[in-house]
């Protein structure tokens, strides 16, 4: 959902005294209140393992679905501080307008290590919005010690149109809740992230929504919950092949029943394997 013409997105300082925005057409913000640099780190960087993939790779793909503030991103670089691997963020954005409110406003946080990191995200923001073509492309932007591809548009379009052979190590699952952005929690748009998902790779969410969690596990992925988070008790965690931990049963058995009707729908329409 694009920003009304004119209407200005709104800091609000976070428990964690960093900053995120409320949007000014729904009201929702981009970031848990509790800490928008807390939910960053331990909501997805940790939650998706980068740490360990970067023990395994030189290189870690990242989808990042909803870039907004950055904060994600800044995340992801500095869970990788002091390791060998490099970034490779691939950033879904719908509305331009709020990176732009970004790179004009002051900085979003008063911590130093925070902002040495966000800081790197706005530079490579910076430029991904004055070369759009460069930022589309396979090699993206230079990122701290890694590169950014900045995709800006409908992310299910957008995503369509990356090279149907990039796969991910891990995927930022990060739009507005299913009420306001219902389009980037659909079956078709989670199947096709869950067919870019390498063996071993690790996605997060905040939300707990069990139509969501149920096509999570449609699309052939693994679900268990994520850990607390501030003030939320817990997320959604999904990989294609690792253990994400058990769910109560009586929620498992929800999701089950969910999942058999879309399942079919997928056999039906794409073939009954997804590959990888």
């Amino acid at each position: 959902m694009h920003a009304a013409r004119g209407a200005r997105f709104v800091a609000v300082e976070t428990a964690d005294g960093s900053a995120t925005f409320v949007h000014p057409v729904h009201g929702q913000t981009f970031h848990s209140r509790s800490g928008a640099w807390q939910e960053a780190r331990e909501r997805y960087a940790t939650a998706c393992r980068l740490v360990e993939r970067a023990r395994e790779l030189s290189t870690v793909a990242l989808l990042d679905v909803g870039t907004g503030l950055g904060w994600n991103l800044a995340a992801a670089l500095a869970a990788l501080e002091g390791t060998n691997a490099r970034l490779r963020a691939t950033s879904l954005e719908r509305d331009p307008d709020v990176i732009r409110a970004v790179l004009e406003g002051p900085a979003l946080a008063r911590d130093v290590e925070a902002e040495r990191w966000h800081a790197q995200v706005r530079a490579a923001l910076s430029t991904a919005l004055a070369d759009p073509v460069r930022a589309r492309s396979a090699d993206g932007v230079p990122m701290g010690n890694g590169s950014l591809r900045l995709c800006i548009g409908d992310g299910r379009a957008t995503l369509a149109a990356i090279e149907p052979a990039v796969r991910f190590d891990a995927v930022f699952l990060d739009p507005f809740s299913p009420a306001v952005e219902s389009e980037l929690w659909e079956p078709d748009f989670l199947f096709e992230i869950a067919r870019r998902m390498r063996p071993g790779a690790w996605l997060s969410t905040y939300t707990v929504s069990l139509p969501v969690r149920a096509r999570l596990v449609a699309a052939g992925l693994r679900v268990g919950p994520g850990a607390r988070v501030g003030a939320k008790s817990t997320g959604t965690i999904a990989s294609p092949d690792q253990d994400p931990g058990a769910l109560d049963p009586r929620t498992a058995r929800r999701i089950a029943r969910l999942a058999a009707p879309i399942r079919g729908e997928f056999a039906g329409a794409r073939g009954t394997g997804i590959d990888r």
